[in-house]
C-alpha cells in the first residue's frame, strides 16, 4: 500500500502522563442506570480538577474527539462490595486495554447506598495523587509518523511525492510538496476507510482503482475524487 513499503507499528511505552484526555462511561457494568450514585459525573470532575480533559460517554463530545482513539484514557470502575461497606476502585486504560494505573481501594461503610458509594469515589480517587499525573505535552501522531520515518529508507522518501505511513488503526497519507495529510482509519473492509476531508466526515471508497471521498451533505450523498497513492 502507498509508493513505499509499509511497517508494522513498534509497540511504544505509554504512560499517564502520555494522556491529557479521558473517556468515562456513562454507566459501568456494576450500575443500573447511567451515572448511578453520581459516580461517573464525580469522577469527571475531579480529573477535570487534575487537568484532564474528561468526557462522558452520553454526553456532546467534541466533533473530532472519536477520530482516533490511542490518544486518551478509559476509565473503568471494579466494585468490590462486602457486606458492611462499600468499595470501588478506578483503571486507567490505554486504547488496547493495557492498565496503566489503578487507584487504591476506596472504602466506606455509610448504611446509605448513594452516599456510601459518592464517599469511596472520593476515597479511590484521591489515591490518583500517587500517579503524579502531569502531561507531558506528547503528541501521539508526530510520535507514530516519526517513528515510522526513521525506520525506512531516506532514498525512497526523497524520491517520492507522498510518503504513506501504516499503523494499526490508520494509514497517514503525507503530501511532501504541500504538506498536508489524510488520516484513513482502517474498517473491516479493506477498501474502505472513514476519514475528514476538508472540515467534513466521512469515508473513503475504491472504485475501478479511483479512490472516492463520500459523506452526507444536505440529506444527499456527495461524493469526490482524492488524488492519493496506495
Amino acid at each position: 500500500m502507498g509508493l513505499m513499503s509499509l511497517f508494522s507499528l513498534t509497540s511504544l511505552g505509554q504512560s499517564l502522563n502520555d494522556y491529557k484526555i479521558a473517556l468515562i462511561p456513562s454507566k459501568f457494568s456494576f450500575q443500573n442506570e447511567d451515572n448511578q450514585y453520581r459516580i461517573n459525573t464525580t469522577v469527571k470532575m475531579y480529573l477535570k480538577q487534575k487537568g484532564i480533559e474528561a468526557y462522558v460517554s452520553n454526553e456532546k463530545l467534541p466533533e473530532d474527539f472519536l477520530d482516533y482513539n490511542c490518544n486518551k484514557l478509559f476509565v473503568n470502575a471494579i466494585e468490590q462490595n462486602t457486606i458492611f461497606s462499600t468499595r470501588i476502585k478506578f483503571e486507567f486504560k490505554d486504547c488496547k486495554g493495557n492498565v496503566l494505573f489503578t487507584t487504591d481501594l476506596g472504602e466506606n461503610r455509610e448504611k446509605d447506598i448513594a452516599i456510601g458509594y459518592n464517599l469511596a469515589t472520593i476515597d479511590a480517587l484521591n489515591s490518583f495523587g500517587k500517579a503524579n499525573y502531569k502531561f507531558s505535552g506528547k503528541d501521539f501522531d508526530d510520535e507514530i509518523i516519526q517513528a515510522k520515518l526513521k525506520e525506512m529508507n531516506k532514498e525512497d522518501i526523497t524520491e517520492t511525492k507522498v510518503v504513506t505511513v501504516k499503523t494499526e488503526l490508520f494509514y497517514k497519507v503525507i503530501d511532501k510538496l504541500t504538506g498536508e495529510s489524510l488520516i484513513l482509519f482502517k474498517t473491516s473492509t479493506p477498501s474502505v476507510f472513514l476519514t475528514s476531508f476538508k472540515k467534513r466526515s466521512g469515508v473513503v471508497v475504491q472504485k475501478d482503482n479511483t479512490w472516492i471521498f463520500e459523506c452526507i451533505e444536505e440529506e444527499r450523498v456527495n461524493t469526490e475524487r482524492i488524488d492519493i497513492s496506495f
